[in-house]
Order: C-alpha cells, then sequence, then structure tokens
C-alpha cells in the first residue's frame, strides 16, 4: 500500500524569520498538515484492522500467504477430556486440526467445518486433520457420519468396524476433505 501521506508538500522553510510573511502560505501548510493527519488515521486504522498482530488472535480471511518458511509452529490440538457417552461427537476443522477423543459409549463422530471452498482455475482449499481415539477398556463400536450429500471414502486398510477397547492405546485416523462430495479416512493403526 502505498502512503498518502505528503510531507514534502509542506513548506518547512516558512515562515521566515524577521519579514511580513504571507498568512496564504499558513493556511496552505495547515491545510496540508490536516490532509496528512487524516490520510495518516485512514491508513493507522485500516493497519490496525487488517494486519497480523502477534497480541491477539489474526483472521487472514483466507487469503493466501506465499513464500513462507514455518519455523516453531504447531497445530492447534482439542482435547476433549473425560470420555463421551453421547450418541453424536461432532468434531470441528476450524476448532482444532488434531483430536483426541476419549469414548466411553457407542458413537458416531459427525465430521463438521472441513473446507469446501469451490476451485477456481483447478486451486482450492484442503482440510486435514487427525483423530486420536481411545475406548474405556470396553468395546466401543465408533462410526462416522455426515451432513448433506456428503460420501466417506476409506483407506484400504480402514477395519470394517472401528472398535476402541484400550483406554491407554489410541488408534489413529486421518481426514481430509476438499470438496463438498467426498471425505476422505486414512486408517492409520493402533499404538501402543
Amino acid at each position: 500500500m502505498t502512503s498518502l501521506i505528503n510531507f514534502a508538500a509542506i513548506n518547512q522553510n516558512f515562515p521566515v524569520a524577521g519579514q511580513d510573511n504571507d498568512t496564504q502560505v499558513f493556511r496552505d501548510n495547515f491545510d496540508t498538515i490536516k490532509t496528512n493527519f487524516s490520510a495518516a488515521k485512514t491508513e493507522i486504522e485500516d493497519l490496525q484492522d487488517n494486519v497480523a498482530r502477534t497480541d491477539v488472535a489474526s483472521d487472514f480471511n483466507y487469503n493466501i500467504a506465499t513464500a513462507i518458511t514455518l519455523q516453531d509452529a504447531y497445530f492447534r490440538k482439542k482435547d476433549y477430556g473425560s470420555s463421551i457417552v453421547l450418541s453424536t461427537q461432532d468434531v470441528s476443522f476450524k476448532e482444532a486440526m488434531y483430536h483426541i477423543i476419549k469414548f466411553g459409549n457407542n458413537c458416531a463422530i459427525e465430521l463438521k467445518e472441513f473446507p469446501t471452498a469451490a476451485v477456481v482455475a483447478g486451486l482450492g482449499q484442503v482440510g486435514k486433520a487427525t483423530l486420536e481415539l481411545y475406548g474405556d477398556g470396553t468395546a466401543r463400536t465408533i462410526t462416522f457420519t455426515l451432513t448433506g450429500a456428503t460420501v466417506l471414502k476409506k483407506s484400504a486398510g480402514f477395519p470394517g468396524s472401528l472398535v476402541l477397547t484400550s483406554a491407554t492405546n489410541p488408534m489413529i485416523i486421518e481426514v481430509w476433505q476438499h470438496s463438498t462430495d467426498i471425505i476422505f479416512l486414512n486408517y492409520l493403526g493402533g499404538y501402543s
């Protein structure tokens, strides 16, 4: 963004000491200063509203950031805490990219808020999340449900029934979505 502040328009050599100075130059200088303050106010407000901050969360509104090298970066994690006993548990991509869920009941996981933006010129968005799933020592069957016309596609190694038994050894599932039609589930296995 090019600044609209025009400091060069101010006559810095005015007023001249020991002379009768033209009041029009005073008025012109004050007008230029006022115009510059107005431009500065607009530019500062734009910066306050639209730049990334280190002291608060920043929403990039899906704009593209290019030529970035990330170091010491993390994925947001959500730990659901004590065992879930609901019949359906929502898992939102917008809340976190890594979900730790313990189940104390058979449960359906409803996958929500994954990106489904339109593809433009072959380019779009992909949402990916990882699920770290635990049982409670009793066999708990977990299914996946979706809203609308979305289809689940599972990896070749995905179990016919996802049954969690261990309260300490998780099963790990990766979830991807890039269109409104399909969610992919990749079974990474049980870990001990």
